[in-house]
């Protein structure tokens, strides 16, 4: 208990920095690092999650951690993230992004700023989530082509952010990891496991979050717009909102000029890429599906080449290219810093044995069925909402329920289906989840300003999805 204590005391030090307006990354890096050092004094590091070899020194080992999770995150989504941000800074520097704001935004602009752009907004981009499963891939793709069109639409930056970062969450996808692993807890076929049940709960779950984030990205704007110093009335937010859309578009068209009408496609190629992919992979065409960074690679040298024809001018093509490298700077200091630090703290609050703790609670819940669901519940929410992650808390309980599920008056199939849903819409109300440091670091906000957009909505969907799963799941 007084580790988990040490653990709790450390995220609520995170969380008072963050509001004291100290800089994120730094504020969750220094508590993880400390949090490590306390956990190798107290003989803690045997509860370690990230593989290393031991040097026989503890305090060293977790130094030795510390190097593992920075060449970990640097060497995956890190490197995708540093290399999508890169081109959408070539993108940026060669005006192509402003002629695909002006293109995407001018039909979405009929709306006028309506908030029934973010439901439209979640549920398209939920859609994407089927042919690119990675939230945290979804989410560098709608930063980089969803955002700007729907901030340029009319709403405001945070709500659009919201959207983005809630945007891969429980999808009923046969591809799912944990829904495959379910399937075969639960002897069925994966599409029956997931279209006959799965989908009866997270369906509506789905439809709730889309008209909850309406409403509360609505009620938090007003409550900005009060904190800014303004009057709270419907007419002064459409008013704020219409302008910063105006600035938007003004600046976007004067950037886009004499640009031809096709160059609005090259931002969207990375995204038309993997799409392809994927539909020629289902279809037995290809073997493979392709990955973010390749594709952005393709697409960035194919804009070259285009830029190159266009200006006939090989050289300055080329040299342009130095504002792909600044990009990768970019996302190396704002977006994979702030990954490669809650990854640090998430180390020290399993080494604290906080998730140990929390799957014990659940497999020692007895007594009424629908009291143990709401435990599993409970337990992988709160697993999900201090480890961004929604796949450590679901294969944490998975394996367990069916021999839980045999003497209870639940069954397998619901149990499961409302620990996937909890764990993966809470995993987004984290301010240490991938998808949402990525939309904090392109708005250039704290995590936790995107979490108290995200809370609301993911936490109605998840209630949801678990009421309909004892409901309709059988």
């Amino acid at each position: 208990m007084l580790y988990i204590l040490i653990a709790v005391l450390a995220v609520a030090a995170v969380g008072y920095f963050i509001y004291k307006k100290v800089h994120a990354a730094s504020a969750i890096f220094a508590v993880g690092v400390l949090l490590l050092m306390i956990a190798a004094a107290t003989g803690r590091i045997d509860y370690a999650s990230t593989e290393f070899e031991s040097s026989g020194n503890a305090f060293y080992d977790e130094l030795l951690i510390i190097e593992a999770l920075f060449k970990s995150r640097f060497a995956g989504t890190g490197m995708a993230i540093m290399v999508l941000f890169g081109f959408v800074g070539y993108m940026r520097h060669i005006g192509a992004d402003a002629k695909t704001v002006v293109a995407l935004s001018s039909p979405l602009r009929r709306f006028n700023g309506s908030y029934w752009l973010v439901p439209i907004g979640y549920l398209v981009a939920t859609l994407l989530s089927f042919v690119v499963p990675s939230a945290s891939a979804l989410a560098l793709l709608l930063v980089a082509t969803l955002m700007p069109a729907l901030i340029a639409a009319g709403l405001t930056p945070l709500t659009v952010g919201a959207i983005v970062a809630t945007a891969s969450t429980i999808a009923p996808s046969p591809l799912e990891a944990g829904l495959i692993q379910a399937a075969d807890l639960t002897g069925m076929t994966v599409t029956e496991f997931t279209f006959g049940n799965v989908a009866k709960a997270t369906i509506p779950g789905l439809i709730v979050i889309a008209f909850v984030h309406m409403w509360w990205q609505h009620r938090c704007d007003k409550k900005d717009l009060v904190k800014a110093g303004a009057a709270a009335g419907e007419a002064d937010l459409e008013a704020a909102k219409h302008q910063e859309s105006d600035r938007r578009i003004h600046e976007a068209m004067e950037r886009a000029e004499g640009l031809p009408g096709f160059y609005s496609i090259l931002p969207l190629m990375p995204l038309l890429l993997i799409i392809v992919s994927a539909i020629l992979n289902r279809l037995d065409i290809v073997g493979f599906e392709a990955g973010i960074l390749p594709v952005t690679v393709v697409s960035l040298m194919l804009t070259m080449i285009i830029e190159a024809i266009r200006l006939r001018d090989v050289n300055y093509a080329a040299d342009s290219l130095q504002d792909f490298f600044k990009g990768l700077g970019e996302g190396a200091a704002g977006v994979v810093s702030l990954i490669v630090a809650a990854a640090i703290l998430v180390e020290g609050i399993t080494q604290m044995g906080v998730i140990e703790g929390l799957t014990s609670l659940a497999q020692a819940s007895s007594g009424a069925a629908i009291l143990m669901v709401l435990v599993f519940v409970i337990a992988t929410s709160v697993m999900a909402m201090l480890t961004g992650s929604g796949v450590a808390p679901y294969f944490a309980f998975s394996e367990m329920v069916p021999g839980i599920a045999a003497d209870s008056a639940v069954s397998a199939p619901q149990m499961l289906t409302s620990i996937w849903a909890a764990s993966n819409t809470m995993r987004q109300a984290s301010p240490v989840n991938a998808a949402v440091l990525i939309v904090a670091g392109a708005l250039n906000v704290n995590p936790v300003d995107v979490v108290r957009r995200t809370l609301v909505p993911l936490a109605a969907g998840m209630v949801t999805s678990v009421v309909c799963a004892l409901l309709f799941v059988v």
